[in-house]
């Protein structure tokens, strides 16, 4: 493939509307299609014909993931460059992807994904590279928001005074509290991904699936009723939720009576993806065990 013809090839993508730019073998800019011009705010004109790709990006010159493409993709430039960035492109051998935020673009910035993938000739020479890119700022941000709501999840159950432990759908546990370490004794390192959330409560059992694993297998009234024998009923306060009460007797030097109440997590499509259950010792108000 000639530089005319390379040239000619990207031309095909003059009507795409995604933004696209393309390199030769000698690193110079060949195509840089409207789209590209419209998000970068640098014209075509600006750079077709100079090696200046990093200037739609970056403030001072450095390769762009083109560059490294072309040039056959040294790994150690790779983690100069894209450190923890970058993976081989989902449906192009040989090919890059990365994701990054760049602050010059729009008023405030915006994350882009974007994609390097070798142009080769007859022979399987690599004669250029086209680089793809496209806004991810929405999903970023959004991405960016559920993680910052699953860090202040995890500040106030675990700065919480009230023994809390969370499970997920498989019933491995993702939350556990220091108000629970000191509840039963079980540090939270012994039970983090862990399924086997009974062995905390019921140390001398071979097994039982306590009351928020119940909830999330989606146990009916009568069976967690049946369950606690009589003592757990639907919450009347949390919809969905069940609570009981039950003596532990390795807790403590006498044992403890416990209150618990577990309840179920959805997610955006109303399916149970967890539960929640919190445990209050009730022993110094409630009977002792008979």
């Amino acid at each position: 493939m000639t530089d005319a013809a390379l040239i000619d090839a990207a031309r095909i993508l003059d009507g795409s509307p995604v933004p696209t730019f393309v390199i030769d073998s000698s690193h110079v800019i060949v195509y840089w299609n409207e789209a590209l011009a419209r998000m970068s705010g640098v014209a075509a004109a600006e750079v077709l014909g100079t090696h200046h790709q990093w200037r739609a990006f970056y403030p001072a010159h450095r390769p762009v993931l083109a560059d490294l493409v072309v040039d056959g993709t040294n790994r150690d430039l790779l983690e100069k460059f894209y450190r923890g960035k970058y993976r081989p492109a989902a449906h192009c051998p040989d090919g890059w992807e990365s994701e990054d935020f760049f602050p010059t673009f729009g008023e405030e910035g915006c994350w882009l994904a974007f994609s390097a993938a070798p142009i080769r000739n007859a022979d399987g020479k690599i004669v250029g590279c086209v680089e793809t890119l496209q806004d991810i700022t929405e999903r970023k941000e959004a991405e960016l928001s559920r993680r910052d709501a699953e860090r202040r999840l995890a500040e106030i159950i675990a700065g919480s005074p009230v023994a809390t432990f969370v499970v997920d759908t498989h019933c491995r546990v993702t939350h556990w509290n220091r108000a629970c370490e000191a509840l039963t004794g079980v540090l939270a390192t012994e039970m983090m991904g862990k399924s086997e959330v009974w062995r905390a409560f019921y140390p001398f059992e071979t097994r039982r699936v306590v009351l928020a694993e119940m909830l999330v297998r989606g146990a009916s009234s009568s069976e967690v009723s049946e369950r606690y024998t009589g003592h757990a009923q639907p919450s009347a306060l949390v919809p969905g939720a069940f609570e009981a009460r039950d003596f532990f007797p390795t807790f403590g030097e006498n044992g403890k009576w416990l209150h618990f109440m577990a309840a179920p997590l959805h997610n955006m499509r109303g399916q149970i993806v967890g539960a929640i259950e919190t445990l209050v010792d009730l022993s110094a108000t409630a009977p002792s065990e008979e």
